[in-house]
């Protein structure tokens, strides 16, 4: 979903109000990005309750939070790729963040993305005054935390603070005290449970952000309006968090696939964002995730997007728009007959505007978005279901 032509994936016009703290946002209907400009800022979060098995101390999280902005924000150069890599790490991580990368692309360089790394968040501006709405993100398994970049800095722009760590041993690469850490090891044997545990952790930690630890965030978040999303691992990570964790009200899920806990709360809200053609978890998987929503007992939505394979849901387009199970050419899983996969910024936009319009209704509390969720607002591209 490019920020340029947002616009021009209109599909009538909605005039919705949104509401932000005590602050009315514009008119607007969901594909389109928001009112707001967005901020960024990285930061390592330390967990002493739990010990990572590998250093023999506190569970680590690189975390990156995206914010609704200050105005001035608009006219500043937004966020360079390398940023994400070189914060608080020493210049030859960027090697490591070079290997990492390769497996979507033979001789990708941070260079290069520096200069084709479409993004808008400006790196630690001021946070906008208001009481924003949480939304935790959790990365799906081999993915990182800013690789998903058209749905978080979308919700951003429309009012929500997102934050999304890296899941040390299931992430491709991250770093901690300034060390790179790659996938696998010690620390990926507990992935199942250390990841949901992650999660609530950054709610841990925005809670103590927000009372004043952090001067940035302090009074700026509504701790009652917590949602959680993630893809892939992250979306099943998110169904667990759902069991887990009761001060998150409502989850959208994209792609699920990893272990999940028995479910305990058929009524939260929940919206299952799937592929038709999801070479990764396949045709097993859609089942489950179809399952998953049949049964749910609460405000329940299913996109199901046609011709989306796996990495449609994240933003490895960036790096490498042929690079298959979503992006360029494939082949469907019924068949194996020749596929071209939907083209990537319409599967952004429409991904992005239903969870947007989910969010706003079940965490926010908007009624004028329930109307956008009463329907199919794309034709043949998806098959929807309330």
């Amino acid at each position: 979903m490019k920020h340029s032509n947002l616009s021009s994936c209109l599909f009538g016009v909605i005039s919705l109000t949104i509401a932000a703290s005590s602050q009315a946002q514009n008119s607007l209907v969901p594909e389109q990005f928001g009112p707001y400009p967005v901020g960024v800022t990285s930061l390592q979060l330390d967990d002493h309750s739990r010990v990572d098995p590998e250093t023999g101390g506190p569970r680590q999280l690189l975390t990156e939070i995206w914010y609704p902005a200050i105005d001035s924000a608009s006219d500043l150069a937004p966020n360079k790729f390398s940023e994400f890599i070189l914060r608080g790490a020493a210049e030859d991580f960027i090697e490591v963040a070079e290997e990492g990368l390769s497996g979507y692309r033979e001789g990708i360089t941070v260079a290069e993305l520096d200069q084709s790394f479409e993004n808008i968040a400006v790196r630690d501006v001021g946070v906008r005054d208001g009481e924003w709405p949480l939304i935790l993100f959790s990365h799906g398994s081999g993915g990182t935390r800013f690789g998903y970049i058209y749905f978080v800095e979308h919700m951003a722009s429309h009012g929500y603070v997102v934050m999304s760590a890296d899941h040390p041993g299931n992430a491709r690469f991250t770093f901690l005290d300034g060390k790179p850490v790659v996938s696998g090891g010690e620390r990926a044997a507990n992935s199942a449970t250390d990841r949901p545990n992650d999660i609530s952790f950054l709610l841990d930690s925005m809670i103590k952000m927000n009372a004043g630890t952090d001067s940035r965030f302090a009074g700026r978040v509504n701790l009652d309006q917590v949602a959680v999303s993630g893809m892939s691992f992250g979306g099943s990570t998110s169904i667990n968090v759902l069991n887990q964790d009761a001060r998150v009200k409502a989850g959208v899920m994209l792609a699920p696939g990893g272990p999940t806990m028995e479910r305990k709360n058929p009524t939260t809200p929940i919206m299952m964002v799937i592929g038709t053609e999801d070479s990764v978890i396949g045709a097993a998987g859609n089942a489950r995730n179809r399952n998953y929503y049949e049964t749910s007992e609460g405000p329940r939505y299913l996109v199901e997007i046609l011709d989306a394979g796996h990495m449609t849901f994240t933003s490895v387009n960036q790096y490498n728009p042929n690079y298959g199970r979503g992006f360029g050419t494939g082949t469907r899983i019924t068949n194996d007959e020749p596929l071209t996969y939907i083209d990537a910024d319409e599967a952004h936009t429409i991904t992005a505007a239903y969870a947007l319009a989910f969010f706003n209704t079940y965490v926010r509390g908007i009624d004028g978005f329930a109307g956008f969720l009463r329907e199919n607002h794309y034709g043949d591209k998806i098959i929807f279901r309330r």
